[in-house]
């Protein structure tokens, strides 16, 4: 558990960095554990997944299904941010193509 909050802070940080005002969802009982927005409009809805191995796990069927839901109704880009202990990808949840903040 503690592991996963880091990455979300890690995932945050790099977000701030990028310009985005971020909103990091409390507990994980939304389907986004991030909520970026820049100021060109651009915003994404972000699943954090974590491992200390070199491939993340992956959202289960239904995660994704959420995210991609709630991120057409906020026209909004869906985003899985994959951390490992020595970097952030990410991934739109719609496309597969990798993503830069």
């Amino acid at each position: 558990m503690k592991k996963g909050i880091k990455a979300e802070n890690r995932v945050a940080a790099s977000l701030r960095r990028s310009g985005a005002r971020v909103k990091q969802s409390p507990g994980s009982r939304t389907s986004a554990d991030i909520e970026a927005k820049w100021d060109s409009g651009k915003e994404w809805l972000v699943q954090v997944k974590y491992s200390g191995k070199e491939r993340p796990s992956s959202l289960s069927y239904n995660e994704q299904k959420a995210l991609l839901a709630r991120a057409k109704r906020n026209n909004a880009t869906a985003v899985l941010a994959e951390v490992t202990p020595d970097k952030i990808k990410f991934i739109s949840l719609r496309t597969g193509r990798r993503l830069k903040p």
